[in-house]
């Protein structure tokens, strides 16, 4: 039986006191309609690119590497890497079920990592911590599954990669780099002859979920995403750092926020979710401010927040209603037996 999405989401919060945090409404009163909100909505994409930067241009093709092939008992775990822009390559694990024949089209999901020198080995099990093995999770529920390494992790960390973006590419911010890369992680996931690029999503923890969010926004083929524990807000957490959105947006707070991101993602299905550390209950103003746009597409029950109560992890009740949100937003069928490793 589904979820009662609503219920489960946001009926904990109808009568929670809305804080003064100076963010502005999204609808004013001269927007009635679908049509108003799309001319809203691009003046509103078209302030956050300013600040998030230029993309580069996408290189003609992705000039695909595979770098090694394991078989495992129910999957394919397979290294490759692939251009994003002209200067640089993404690395990444693809795993695929061992049970999809050629012609079968199945869901993808792309789990972006958190702040971890594991990198993409947390993701399918490689590093110590077994319980983000998001991935491996993902791929037995019948998922094919794509775990691209964040730029700001490779070399010698988010400090060194921030000033040699700021180098070569002055006009992007860390989080313009992050968004473009997750762009061309569809592009790779498009390749695949049997992913359905009508059904991927994307889902992440601390610095994955910030990736989750403008990956979700600024990338339309994304049609779900899941966000855990990422800090919705720009005062919430890290975000005016230098690898991601620099100092120089602390002048443009309260005027301009995440619920006006958050926004650019409607009528599409986002869950925030997290643990009263970077996110829980103080995240609700920013699902409360952006709620007014998803009714005005009929689409209330596709944005909502779940505070796990588990501080800054990803607990494995939250994952499951994670994984669970994932299969009914990219209509799938869940394999019965995918078990949650602790």
């Amino acid at each position: 039986m589904p979820l009662d999405w609503i219920t489960l989401t946001q009926k904990t919060y109808e009568n929670a006191k809305i804080p003064e945090l100076g963010i502005s409404p999204l609808l004013n009163p001269s927007i009635h309609t679908k049509e108003q909100w799309n001319t809203r909505k691009a003046e509103l994409k078209e302030q956050w690119m300013n600040k998030i930067g230029v993309f580069p241009k996408k290189p003609d093709n992705l000039s695909t590497k595979i770098e090694g092939t394991e078989t495992l008992a129910d999957h394919k775990r397979i290294l490759v890497s692939f251009q994003s822009d002209e200067n640089d390559r993404v690395k990444a694990y693809l795993l695929v079920p061992n049970n999809i024949d050629k012609i079968s089209k199945n869901p993808a999901v792309v789990v972006f990592h958190q702040t971890t020198k594991d990198t993409i080995k947390e993701p399918v099990g490689l590093g110590p911590n077994q319980s983000l093995a998001i991935a491996n999770h993902l791929v037995r529920r019948g998922y094919i599954v794509l775990a691209p390494e964040c730029f700001i992790m490779k070399g010698k960390g988010p400090q060194a990669q921030a000033a040699e973006l700021a180098k070569n590419s002055p006009e992007l911010t860390g989080v313009g780099k992050m968004t473009f890369d997750s762009s061309r992680c569809i592009d790779f996931l498009e390749t695949h002859e049997n992913v359905d690029s009508a059904r991927i999503g994307c889902i992440g923890f601390s610095l994955g979920a910030k990736e989750v969010l403008y990956a979700m926004a600024f990338e339309p083929r994304y049609k779900v995403g899941v966000f855990n524990e990422g800090g919705i807000g720009i005062r919430m957490s890290n975000w005016t750092d230098p690898w991601y959105l620099t100092s120089k947006m602390k002048a443009n707070i309260p005027a301009m926020e995440h619920h006006q991101v958050l926004a650019l993602i409607v009528p599409r299905p986002i869950l925030i979710m997290g643990g009263n550390s970077a996110d829980g209950d103080s995240s609700w103003p920013f699902i409360h401010a952006t709620l007014p746009v998803y009714r005005l597409f009929d689409a209330e029950e596709k944005i909502g927040l779940i505070n796990h109560k588990g501080k800054h992890t990803f607990p494995n009740s939250a994952r499951e209603t994670a994984y669970q949100w994932l299969d009914h937003w990219l209509e799938h069928k869940a394999i019965k037996d995918a078990a949650i490793q602790k």
